[in-house]
């Protein structure tokens, strides 16, 4: 499928920015330019990694900043989480006499709705035609191959493939976003629900996949700096063999 060409709506963006302003308030193009001042472009990694394209071009000095305050971070929970996972496990062991059950990823899951992005993309100052692209983009199938803690994810999305493997087991390691960027992340369980949080050069956020009880897949994307107040999710169906 060809890119969505968004050229010819710039006239309506910005009659739809100037509607939802009023006297009272900040028109949306100016809360844009505010957001983007405050959150430079932390939103790019989180979305990029899901296939969508919404780079608002960020300043360089912010983003090398912001690395280096957030990696520190990121190295400082891994080790805590590393040694709570050890310890639950060993934990686990002696108490229950086997390993704790973990969800079944395995196979190919359809998207089949998305909720939150809209809303999560304006909170971020990204602008009205960025968000349009991103809602009317094709929705991702996702592939896992897992075996216990180890996970081989391929992401299928219109921006191509994005390939991760890791081990949830709260020890650090990389992968590379939409934008070739090199994330930092971990991956760990918290019961049912595994857990990735990624650190890159817009900043860190949190995933979180959990099966449910009709064996839907849940997603849900919540960035973790400061003053990040929404979330985003996607839900998916098992593809049948």
């Amino acid at each position: 499928r060809e890119p969505l060409q968004l050229g010819p709506l710039n006239d309506r963006a910005d009659r739809a920015d100037r509607a939802e302003g009023s006297n009272d308030t900040p028109s949306p193009t100016a809360f844009g330019n505010q957001q983007r001042e405050k959150f430079g472009s932390k939103v790019v990694s989180s979305v990029s990694l899901q296939g969508m394209d919404v780079d608002e071009a960020p300043d360089t000095r912010q983003r090398l900043s912001l690395k280096a305050g957030t990696t520190s971070s990121l190295n400082s929970r891994a080790s805590k989480r590393s040694k709570k996972s050890l310890a639950s496990r060993i934990s686990g062991f002696f108490h229950k006499g086997q390993k704790p059950v973990v969800p079944d990823f395995n196979g190919q899951w359809i998207c089949v709705s998305t909720w939150g992005l809209d809303e999560f993309l304006k909170e971020m100052g990204i602008s009205y035609v960025k968000r349009l692209a991103a809602s009317k983009a094709p929705w991702p199938s996702w592939e896992f191959q897992q075996d216990e803690d180890k996970f081989y994810f391929c992401n299928h999305t219109v921006m191509g493939p994005i390939k991760e493997e890791f081990v949830a087991n709260g020890a650090p390691y990389n992968t590379v976003d939409g934008h070739k960027q090199t994330l930092e992340c971990m991956a760990f369980w918290e019961k049912n629900t595994l857990v990735i949080e990624r650190c890159g050069p817009q900043g860190r956020f949190r995933e979180e996949r959990c099966i449910d009880d009709q064996g839907i897949l849940i997603f849900k994307l919540t960035g973790l700096e400061e003053g990040q107040n929404t979330s985003w999710g996607r839900t998916f169906k098992r593809k049948s063999p």
